[in-house]
């Protein structure tokens, strides 16, 4: 049920839709002062969330800064989430543009910082039967020179929760000591540091694929509005939103 309910959720924070319902209403009611609030709140809504600097310093003050873990030491266990790959109708899997987290799990193996790698990830579609994320993860790893005897796969669950509760149970199946480190986006890193702790796991951060960068930003992005952010915010706000339902009901 709360797995329907975050589906849900995503489909309700979006900020185009909510502009699309307040022209509709503007279209189909008759006095004219509701419809011009209507119309108002349409315009409103698009102002704001077609904003690059709005979106940017949303975003910043969000996710967290880049990695402090201490490289020289060495973790026994790195947990990778799921969320970086597509699969087409035929049941193909490919990289998304979220797939920094795969490229960052090779660096931190690579450089000798985590000995083996939990690849968390099952189908986290409602109403399709999509591959599992982690099945594909487990044959790209090797290709980056990763021993599959240092890959433990992990594709049951649908969610971040789900993913907390299951590490947990392979840790402690397999008595892997911690800290162990969270490698996921910068964006859904917080959400998921407290859902990973609420779970019992002593985890540090590794974000990767940061949405947004401090830096000067050029003076259209203060003033003109641009589509491709109104296509981003729901990822935002499914995280903000998304983790205090978590903490509001105890997974985080």
């Amino acid at each position: 049920m709360f797995f329907i309910f975050s589906k849900i959720l995503l489909f309700l924070l979006q900020p185009f839709y909510w502009i699309v319902i307040c022209l509709l209403l503007y279209w189909k009611l008759k006095k004219p002062i509701v419809k011009k609030r209507f119309l108002i709140a349409a315009i409103a809504i698009f102002i704001v969330f077609s904003n690059y600097w709005l979106y940017n310093i949303s975003v910043l003050a969000w996710q967290p800064k880049a990695a402090t873990i201490e490289h020289k030491q060495q973790y026994e266990l790195g947990i990778v989430l799921g969320g970086m790959t597509k699969s087409d109708k035929h049941g193909n899997s490919f990289f998304a543009p979220t797939s920094d987290r795969f490229l960052q799990t090779c660096k931190l193996y690579h450089m000798g910082t985590i000995k083996k790698i939990l690849i968390s990830g099952g189908d986290g579609s409602l109403l399709q039967n999509k591959p599992k994320e982690a099945d594909f993860l487990f044959k790209e790893f090797p290709k980056q020179g990763i021993a599959d005897s240092n890959l433990i796969v992990e594709k049951f669950s649908k969610n971040t929760y789900e993913s907390a509760l299951e590490a947990k149970r392979f840790v402690d199946s397999l008595h892997i000591k911690g800290p162990y480190v969270l490698i996921t986006s910068a964006i859904h890193m917080k959400r998921s540091m407290a859902t990973f702790k609420k779970a019992g796991l002593d985890v540090v951060e590794h974000p990767a694929g940061f949405d947004a960068v401090e830096g000067r930003i050029s003076w259209d992005n203060y003033c003109i509005p641009k589509i491709q952010v109104l296509a981003e915010w729901p990822y935002v706000l499914k995280e903000m939103v998304g983790y205090w339902v978590y903490k509001i009901t105890g997974k985080a």
